[in-house]
């Protein structure tokens, strides 16, 4: 974490020298545990290029990125060339931009988004070195970048993997993992598999409050994988107020709760590498996140992952934002979002695509025991970020 999201690093944008530095570090701690390059040139590095000219006129046309990838083989014969990829992305944010939620150009170290899950693929990555007899499946570890612009890195193996995605068992997501409050840890994917469900049955998790989503489509690198028929689970310990913002910082990771997260991880994974057969995939029923889409708007709610009910949870808000100004606070419930009904984060979501900023729009909300209509004037995404 003290690489990682430090100054030097400055905020990891993909294609930027920080971004680049990053790259180079994972790699020399890949060779230092063990694991081996699957390139055919020994590199650890799957170079891509995308386009960031979609979203922000001034960038090149394209540019250049790469993914860092190490392996560990299993040793069961009958399960040669099967694997369990292992990932998380280790891009953020550089000095702020459209995909910030504040408006100051300054690092944005993004040490849950996703430092944290970059260290968990290390963490297991060094255990699994020691420990790589046992190993019935081999390990695929991968550290995406592009994922904040747009889960390129991921969409880049997910076509040109390294090994047949046929013969992989899993895909396993860590996406900020590094601010578990409350004991509640938040896992999706459960859908894509009949077998997850078995699989967290199984599992002692005592310490945590479990949210179990059913989504394989979601914000995060998972997304690539499962639109490729791989069963995937997504570890995510929620949103919080600092999420996209210079304010994510290293002094908030709560490391004895990523510790639980990363024991649980690899107890799950040690469950799906060693399992005889293979798992099931299953395509989720009317797969919830293909509701969501993009839109510019901005109020600054941070919305509640780990909230079950019906309706939109806001766990914190952003001072200042929109939200904030109109007077929405923590705890409350959004219900309703102009005529439209809210049941869940996706409708609320699927909402915002339909509004445009400077908008004025009446937010349901129920506070305790009262139900409120309360105006908001709807802000610009990123807007002064640069």
């Amino acid at each position: 974490m003290n690489i990682l999201a430090s100054d030097s690093l400055a905020g990891r944008r993909t294609g930027e020298p920080g971004c680049e530095k990053a790259a180079r570090y994972i790699a020399s701690e890949f060779k230092r545990i063990g694991l081996v390059p699957l390139d055919s040139a020994k590199s650890y590095f799957q170079y891509y290029e995308f386009s960031e000219k979609t979203f922000d006129s001034t960038k090149k046309t394209k540019t250049k990125a790469a993914n860092v990838i190490g392996f560990l083989p299993g040793n069961d014969k009958n399960a040669l060339n099967e694997v369990v990829i292992i990932g998380a992305h280790y891009d953020h944010l550089g000095m702020g931009g459209m995909f910030a939620l504040d408006t100051v150009k300054a690092i944005h170290y993004g040490a849950d988004d996703n430092a944290s899950g970059t260290i968990g693929v290390l963490e297991l990555a060094e255990y699994y070195a020691k420990h790589q007899k046992a190993l019935r499946r081999g390990l695929i570890f991968i550290c995406f970048s592009g994922e904040e612009e747009g889960l390129f890195g991921s969409i880049n193996y997910a076509k040109n993997p390294y090994m047949p995605l046929e013969k992989t068992q899993a895909m396993i997501n860590m996406d900020m993992i590094g601010r578990l409050k409350d004991s509640v840890l938040i896992v999706e994917g459960m859908g894509s598999s009949p077998y997850w469900k078995q699989l967290m049955d199984s599992l002692t998790h005592d310490n945590f409050v479990m949210r179990y989503k059913p989504d394989g489509v979601g914000p995060s690198d998972h997304s690539s994988f499962y639109r490729k028929n791989i069963p995937v689970l997504f570890y995510f310990t929620g949103l919080h107020k600092d999420y996209h913002k210079a304010t994510d910082t290293k002094d908030k990771i709560n490391y004895d709760g990523e510790v639980q997260v990363l024991d649980l991880v690899r107890r799950s994974v040690d469950a799906i590498q060693s399992k005889p057969d293979r798992i099931t995939f299953t395509i989720v029923p009317e797969d919830t996140t293909k509701k969501v889409g993009t839109f510019r708007v901005y109020v600054g709610g941070v919305p509640d992952y780990g909230y079950d009910g019906e309706g939109l949870k806001i766990s914190d808000v952003t001072a200042g934002s929109p939200a904030d100004k109109a007077g929405l606070k923590a705890e409350d419930i959004v219900v309703k979002f102009a005529d439209i009904n809210i049941k869940n984060i996706y409708d609320y979501t699927g909402a915002l695509g339909k509004f445009k900023p400077d908008d004025v729009v009446d937010f349901q909300v129920k506070r305790g025991k009262e139900v409120l209509t309360i105006p908001v004037k709807l802000g610009k995404r990123g807007e002064g970020a640069h």
